[in-house]
């Protein structure tokens, strides 16, 4: 059975991107605004002008960085699920990660995301068996600012019992990461055998990392955690407007994360990852779900396996602020090139709004997209029993097969039953979008309210909650978040 697949660089072309990224990394430079992280990438053989604060990797410091990052990363999960990437016949999905708005399909309109739909969320993707992995869907707008992401983490791992992935925007909160996770598993030793988050590590385009972000990165390295360099090229603001020129950014960007985590902690697992796109140059604005977008994401995932590394790429990506047929169309179109391109991780499920916004109703479909796209990815299986010679033979010219005992065998494996898609015959109504998202929000309602993700133990609970109560990270009413079964 040959496995469909796509591909967009030839090998020459892999190679002149990579050189290319080696002069922007060793002549144009990176700047960190972390005095403790330039000291100490000087230290493990970075360039560094102080008075920029830029710091300039040459050729063989990239390269033994990447002999000594691992080719394989760890995604384990507190509930048992776990995963070794790159792993053959394995692509992992999770949501969007932390919009600041939700969509209120009863109502049409956006509105601020709580600590509630947080929770909600996390309930959802632990029972939905095709989301693999967790990044908290929203932000919790009704915590405080400097302290919302704390929140989300902790309902996340909570309320859910898939792999969580995160972001810190700083040492702190990094800290705070590492300490609740190991507190779940007993010990930061078990963390690092298996680790059940991973964190984003996302640079400023172009080539910049702030404080926090560089910090964090230090601190998750040492711990074990997986770290994903996510970079965000947009084509014509922060990045070139060609995709080859976007491209080369966001290989010297995940060349300069890989190299920093390296000089941290020889060894530190790390994902190389994009999630480009382009700006509507009208409008300066940045837009998701477009040909070239896609084009820079499966490069970038070709990149990743020239290098070995294990890959992440945007899944169902769009720029529609609704659940309309703009987001359908431009959601396959993006998953299915990660697919093809071979992506280990995609992330996007729900997204709506140039990711700045999700709607629980387009995660249940964006699930069904994604069942139905890896049912493309398989391919097709042929031997005697698929051939189905001795039904045909039964059957003979103008034969029925619908009761057939090759049919009653084979159907649940080779048809795709859908749940939430109605298959209507020729007599019934017109079929309308709103009777999709009708059964996208009763799956989504039923979930909610039957679905009891799996609890902590008690004895893991206070210590989880004693983590919690040393961050701040308390209920209004001073009370803890963490239930416990």
């Amino acid at each position: 059975m040959a496995r469909s697949s796509m591909q967009v660089l030839s090998k020459g072309e892999i190679e002149q991107v990579h050189q290319t990224s080696l002069k922007i990394l060793s002549e144009v430079g990176v700047k960190v605004d972390s005095p403790s992280v330039r000291v100490l990438l000087e230290k493990g053989g970075a360039r560094v002008d102080k008075k920029k604060g830029i710091i300039y990797l040459d050729e063989s410091l990239v390269t033994g960085a990447l002999k000594t990052a691992p080719k394989k990363v760890k995604i384990c999960s507190r509930g048992g699920r776990d995963y070794s990437i790159p792993e053959q016949g394995v692509q992992l999905i999770s949501p969007d990660g932390q919009p600041p708005a939700i969509f209120d399909v009863s109502k049409g309109q956006k509105r601020r995301s709580v600590l509630k739909d947080s929770i909600d969320l996390a309930i959802l993707c632990d029972a939905l068996p095709e989301v693999d992995y967790v990044w908290p869907p929203v932000v919790a707008t009704d915590m405080p600012s400097s302290r919302s992401s704390f929140y989300e983490f902790l309902v996340t791992m909570a309320y859910c019992s898939k792999h969580i992935q995160h972001g810190a925007a700083s040492a702190e909160e990094a800290r705070f990461q590492v300490e609740v996770a190991s507190a779940v598993l007993g010990s930061e030793e078990d963390l690092k055998k298996r680790p059940i988050f991973s964190d984003v590590c996302t640079p400023i385009s172009p080539l910049r990392y702030d404080q926090g972000e560089a910090e964090a990165l230090v601190v998750l390295s040492r711990a074990g955690v997986p770290l994903v360099h996510l970079t965000m090229g947009i084509a014509g603001s922060v990045s070139p407007v060609t995709v080859a020129g976007t491209l080369a950014i966001i290989n010297a960007e995940n060349l300069c994360g890989l190299t920093m985590c390296q000089i941290a902690s020889p060894g530190a697992p790390s994902i190389y990852s994009s999630f480009s796109g382009v700006s509507d140059l009208k409008s300066g604005f940045f837009v998701c779900g477009t040909p070239e977008g896609v084009l820079m994401d499966t490069a970038a995932v070709e990149m990743a396996k020239h290098y070995g590394l294990p890959s992440c790429a945007g899944g169902p990506g769009t720029s529609a602020r609704s659940l309309s047929a703009e987001a359908g169309y431009q959601s396959a179109m993006s998953t299915m090139a990660a697919i093809l391109a071979g992506s280990d991780l995609l992330v996007g499920l729900g997204g709506l709004d140039r990711d700045a916004m999700v709607s629980p109703e387009k995660l249940v479909m964006d699930c069904e997209l994604w069942r139905w796209l890896k049912r493309l990815r398989v391919g097709v299986t042929v031997d005697e029993a698929t051939l189905g010679f001795d039904a045909i033979k039964r059957q003979g010219p103008g034969g029925v097969f619908l009761s057939d005992p090759h049919t009653l065998k084979h159907m649940r494996k080779c048809l795709m039953i859908p749940q939430v898609t109605s298959y209507h015959s020729p007599g019934e109504p017109n079929y309308a979008m709103d009777e999709l998202i009708e059964h996208a929000k009763k799956k989504t309602k039923q979930i909610l309210a039957e679905h009891k993700p799996p609890l902590l133990s008690k004895e893991v609970a206070i210590r989880v909650g004693a983590v919690a109560e040393k961050y701040g990270i308390l209920l209004p009413d001073g009370k803890q978040i963490f239930p416990h079964a």
